[in-house]
This record gives structure tokens, C-alpha cells and sequence, in this order.
């Protein structure tokens, strides 16, 4: 395949299409950021070294994207060093959130950014920030892990040069536009505009509504030992996955709180399949799933269990409907709903919980550094609420991201309360009133 070889001529994927296209339609801060504290003894000269020897060892973090007709050019990234030890921690506080959910100009800005700041003797934040066109999670964590391994490497006296997969970014382009053209892909292309077309009218009808606002707060829910252990068993005896199971509670709560119609969908990772694991760049898919209303539970998960079994099938061409797709694009925030689903048992301690941001306790790096996740605010394409799931193997995390123009905080902890009862009544006992 032709790679990067011909890098200005690689043409964007649908996701990069979709998103550039949303952002010229609206004023978004599509934005990804990670903040990591940092204690102990640092080079700072090695740490500014190290860090763009990797990330410009990919050029998907390198891209820029001008404007019509889109092309890609290329910039080398640089690390930025900033001393704020003169600031208290209230105000480094503020600043990082300020910093972190400022826009990115998707025609004139870095697209990534990589900064370093001193805040105590020993102690220091390491903050990366990327617009969601250039990588999505999977891909700053993976990018978060490896620039830390370059650093150490380093730091040792040891040479070190990323491990460049085999396969990049371009490769996947080049295999989304191959498998688009063929007769599956074909299929799927045709499968997802007759879905859209069925629900065009409640689309335009949703759509002349002002724009919620992108602000978002968090809600935290764990499930975790026997209850976990229950609510496995009770998927396991409706002979459907554990995903349709929280799926299905997820929509059928949503129908219980929302009046108005609503548009849910489901985040489908193409590092499902393996060929595509370990590659960086915005791979996700968005498959959107019917919201309805009157039908039974075991109706819903029987529903449910088919909508993704296609949706996986045809997940390549399944964007183009999605939030950042056809439906993205005229709804706001109170109409669209996305949930998503990890299973990362492996990944519940240690450096792998801090990359992802899912613990916040120090981890021992080496005998002189120790890392810790910082909680930073999520500024995302609008949604009313979305909702991440990772299984853990022993417990489930369930992350509420929600709109704070589309629900209150007491709101949202009514919806997590009875989010939880459905999943754990299933369809069996009874439900506390509304």
C-alpha cells in the first residue's frame, strides 16, 4: 500500500470528512485533553527532546488540513516548557482547565499540543491536548504511554526510536476507500442511507432548535462484586452480550426521562479488529441505534442484539450517520445520546489506568518518578449525555458525561440511580417509581 509515500494525495478517511464538515458548519472545541502529574526528578532538556522524537514519528499528529478543496500539510510538533510555580493551586487549577478546552482553528492551529509545566520543586503536569480529527482516546493514550517510554529510554542512555507499526494511518484510508468500493461495502453504504432516510423528516423536524451549549460535568458509577457478578449471570440467561444488556438500559431510562424523539448511537472501535489495534488516528465508527419506546425489555434486547450484530458487520461505512454524520450535524446536544463500551480487564491498575485517565493514585514509574491521572473537563461534539462503560473484569465503571445545558446535576443523579436499578432488575423484580 502507498502509506505516507504520497502524503499530501492521501485522502481522508470519513471520519476525518465528517468532522472537518461539522466543523465548518459549527463552532465546536472538539477536543481531547490528558493531564498527568508528574514527582520526582525530570530533565527537562531530555523531556523536550524526547517527546517530539515520537509524535512526529507519526504524521497523522503532524497532519494540518487547508482549506476547500482539503489537503493534507505537515508541521513538526514541538514540546512547550512552562515554569508556573508562582502561581497557587487554585489558579493552576483554573489555568489548566482554561488551557485545555481552549478552541483549536482546524485550518490554522496545531492540532496537537504537548506541554510541560514545572509546578513545585520536584513536581511537574504534563498535558496533552489534540482536536478529536487527528486521534481519538485509544490513540492519546497509546501516543501518552509511548512518549513516556521514549523519555525513559532516553533518560537511561539508551538510543531510542518509535516502533512504527507496519501498518499506519494512510494504510487504513487506503483500506476504508478499497472495502467502501466493493460490493460488501456497497452493501453497507446502502444499508445506513436507507436507515437515515426512514427518519429524515423527525431529523429536520428536531433540528430548528438554538444549539446547546458543549460544557459538560461527570458523573462516576461503579458495579462491582456480587452485583457485577448479577448483572453478568442476567445477560448471560437473555443469551445476549453484556454491551446490548447496558445498551438496552441505557435506552430504555433515556425513554423513561426524555418526552421529546432522540437519537442514540453506539461507538464502534475499528481496534475491534485487529488488523487496525495499534494504529493512531481518529479509527472510531458510530453506528446509530433505533430509540423506541413502546416494546418490552425482552423485546428491546432481541432488538438490540440484531441492530449491532449489522452495525459491526458494516461498521466502515456506518459514520455517516452518526453524531459527527448526517444526523451530527442537525441535532443538538438534547436530541443525540451515544454510548460506548471497553473491555479492558487487564488495564484496571497501574500505568495503563493513568494513560486512560481512569484512576487518579500515584504509580511508581522508576526509583525516582511517579505519575498520577489529573481530572480535566470533557469539551466533545454535543451530545445529552454520554456515557462510557469499561468492564474490568470484576467491575464495571460507568462515566455519565453530560450536557449541563440538557440536564441539572440532581437530574443526572436521578438518571444514574435509575440507570442502575434497570440494569440490575433487568426483566425481573420490580422498579422503584419514577
Amino acid at each position: 500500500m502507498a502509506g505516507w509515500n504520497t502524503s499530501p494525495n492521501v485522502p481522508l478517511s470519513i471520519t476525518e470528512q465528517r468532522i472537518y464538515d461539522l466543523n465548518h458548519r459549527k463552532a465546536l472545541a472538539d477536543l481531547i485533553a490528558r493531564a498527568m502529574g508528574v514527582k520526582g526528578r525530570v530533565d527537562v532538556e531530555l523531556f523536550e527532546k524526547a517527546i517530539p522524537n515520537v509524535v512526529n514519528s507519526y504524521p497523522i499528529f503532524r497532519c494540518r488540513y487547508n482549506d476547500e478543496p482539503v489537503y493534507r500539510k505537515f508541521e513538526d510538533i514541538e514540546l512547550d516548557y512552562l515554569d508556573i510555580r508562582h502561581m497557587s493551586d487554585e489558579h493552576i487549577t483554573s489555568f489548566l482547565r482554561q488551557f485545555s478546552s481552549s478552541p483549536m482553528d482546524l485550518g490554522a492551529d496545531q492540532l496537537i499540543g504537548l506541554s510541560l509545566f514545572r509546578t513545585g520543586h520536584d513536581e511537574y503536569i504534563f498535558l496533552v491536548k489534540c482536536h478529536h480529527i487527528i486521534a481519538d482516546g485509544i490513540s492519546l493514550s497509546k501516543l501518552w504511554s509511548e512518549v513516556l517510554t521514549g523519555y525513559l529510554n532516553l533518560e537511561a542512555g539508551k538510543n531510542y526510536k518509535p516502533i512504527v507499526e507496519t501498518m499506519d494511518f494512510a494504510d487504513y484510508v487506503n483500506f476504508e476507500n478499497t472495502y467502501l468500493k466493493s460490493a460488501r461495502g456497497q452493501d453497507a453504504k446502502h444499508y445506513w442511507r436507507n436507515k437515515l432516510a426512514l427518519q429524515y423528516e423527525d431529523v429536520e423536524s428536531a433540528s430548528n432548535q438554538e444549539i446547546a451549549s458543549i460544557i459538560c460535568n461527570e458523573i462516576n458509577h461503579n458495579i462491582m462484586g456480587e452485583e457485577f457478578l448479577q448483572l453478568q449471570a442476567d445477560a448471560n440467561s437473555e443469551n445476549t452480550s453484556l454491551f446490548v444488556y447496558l445498551c438496552a438500559a441505557y435506552q430504555q431510562t433515556l425513554g423513561e426521562f426524555l418526552q421529546h424523539d432522540f437519537w442514540m448511537n453506539t461507538n464502534l472501535s475499528l481496534r475491534l479488529k485487529r488488523e487496525h489495534r495499534y494504529i493512531f488516528g481518529p479509527m472510531f465508527r458510530y453506528a446509530n441505534l433505533r430509540a423506541c419506546r413502546d416494546e418490552s425489555w425482552k423485546e428491546k434486547l432481541r432488538r438490540l442484539s440484531m441492530e449491532i450484530k449489522r452495525a459491526v458487520r458494516t461498521v466502515y461505512a456506518a459514520d455517516a450517520i452518526g453524531p459527527h454524520g448526517s444526523i451530527g450535524h442537525n441535532l443538538n446536544a438534547s436530541r443525540c445520546y451515544l454510548i460506548t463500551f471497553l473491555q479492558a480487564k487487564e488495564h484496571q491498575e497501574g500505568f495503563a489506568g493513568v494513560y486512560t485517565g481512569e484512576i487518579s493514585n500515584w504509580n511508581t514509574l522508576n526509583d525516582h518518578l511517579k505519575i498520577r491521572t489529573i481530572s480535566l473537563p470533557t469539551r466533545l461534539t454535543p451530545y445529552g449525555i454520554y456515557l462510557s462503560l469499561a468492564d474490568y473484569g470484576g467491575q464495571l465503571r460507568a462515566s455519565f458525561i453530560y450536557n449541563v445545558n440538557c440536564f441539572t446535576q440532581a437530574q443526572m443523579e436521578s438518571f444514574v440511580g435509575r440507570w442502575h436499578a434497570r440494569v440490575i432488575c433487568g426483566a425481573g423484580g420490580s422498579m422503584p417509581p419514577l
